[in-house]
């Protein structure tokens, strides 16, 4: 692909479409190889890797790629600590504003 295509395909785009193009731009011009062999083997990677990766994107503001590798590993970026919930008392306060919020209604 030339410059003139990519300008083309950039052109065709819409708002979202032109900010995630820009953000592969910028992952592809300033990710080291070790990053950029690790976006396309996100699955396969140990959570320090994938933390590494994270955290390029965010430095290099590829938020919408971020946010699109965050969503489709989320399980992978929520570390649950059951314990903790075990032990957790709530007061009469913290469940009237549980039972307001719609989203935690069936928990």
């Amino acid at each position: 692909m030339d410059k003139k295509e990519l300008r083309k395909r950039y052109e065709e785009l819409d708002g979202m479409g032109k900010a995630l193009l820009l953000e592969k731009l910028a992952f592809c011009k300033f990710a080291d190889k070790y990053d950029f062999e690790n976006y396309f083997r996100i699955g396969e990677l140990r959570d320090s890797e994938l933390l590494c990766l994270a955290s390029f994107l965010y430095h290099q503001e590829c938020f919408l790629m971020l946010s699109d590798m965050m969503n489709r590993y989320k399980e992978r970026f929520i570390f649950s600590d059951t314990s903790i919930l075990r032990e957790f008392e709530p007061d009469d306060t913290l469940m009237e504003r549980i039972s307001r919020i719609e989203i935690l209604k069936d928990v």
